[in-house]
């Protein structure tokens, strides 16, 4: 009886051992998880301040480096606040609705920055497509350039080959002009030639002419000087 008194005596310190090494567990883990919290929370609030200072240097991420490394941060920043959202609802601390409402601050402080890269990839975007209308004015402008010195080139050379033809066809003209040239003094010389011959002719005729008269006169003469003599002869015959 003695025994089981002292088994029945014996039981309740059992229990409240159990018990204390329970709470004890539960106190440590619950430690674990503060301090777990805890680091996620000022790894995430790090984050967050070194996405600000990105988006401090320009206003916005300017660049695709400085855009990729605020997505990757903000990456971190989610993967925190989910682990800090695990730990909120795991636990079973009187303090879990404080932290929720620490991983809802938080998670409600990566917003702003995700909208903050979001206008920032609209206007890297923007000034990308800006720069690609640029990019293509430019090349139109130096391609329609290229096509006008182009055209100007096949116009200079269109000229030079008038010109050249010009100056041929002028060569040509004055050498048909020097053989013109050459026929009208042959054909003045020879319509001096003609003139001179023609004088000589008037003048010979001219002298034809004045025999001619001579020889009329001196015939006239003869057959009235013979009509004479034979009136006297027949007169010399008639009168014997």
């Amino acid at each position: 009886m003695s025994f089981v008194n002292v088994a029945e005596t014996n039981q309740p310190p059992l229990a409240t051992s159990s018990s204390i090494s329970t709470k004890e567990d539960a106190t440590r883990q619950q430690k674990a998880n503060a301090k777990a919290f805890t680091q996620y929370e000022r790894e995430h609030s790090a984050t967050l301040v070194k996405v600000r200072r990105i988006i401090a240097r320009n206003g916005s991420p300017s660049s695709d480096s400085s855009l990729y490394d605020a997505e990757s941060l903000l990456s971190e920043a989610d993967a925190l606040t989910t682990a800090m959202r695990g730990l909120a609802d795991s636990s079973k601390s009187p303090f879990n609705t404080i932290w929720k409402k620490k991983e809802e601050r938080c998670k409600a402080e990566v917003g702003p920055l995700r909208e903050e890269i979001t206008r920032g990839v609209r206007k890297m975007q923007e000034v990308s497509r800006k720069r690609k209308e640029e990019e293509s004015n430019a090349e139109y402008a130096m391609s329609s350039s290229a096509r006008l010195l182009n055209e100007q080139e096949s116009l200079l050379l269109e000229s030079q080959r008038l010109c050249a033809e010009s100056e041929e066809f002028g060569a040509s003209t004055l050498g048909t002009m020097g053989i013109q040239r050459e026929q009208i003094q042959g054909a003045s010389t020879r319509l001096h030639e003609t003139i001179s011959m023609t004088e000589q002719a008037r003048l010979i005729i001219r002298s034809m002419i004045r025999k001619a008269i001579v020889n009329k006169i001196v015939l006239y003469f003869v057959i009235g000087l013979l009509i004479v003599l034979n009136g006297l002869a027949l007169k010399h015959i008639f009168s014997k």
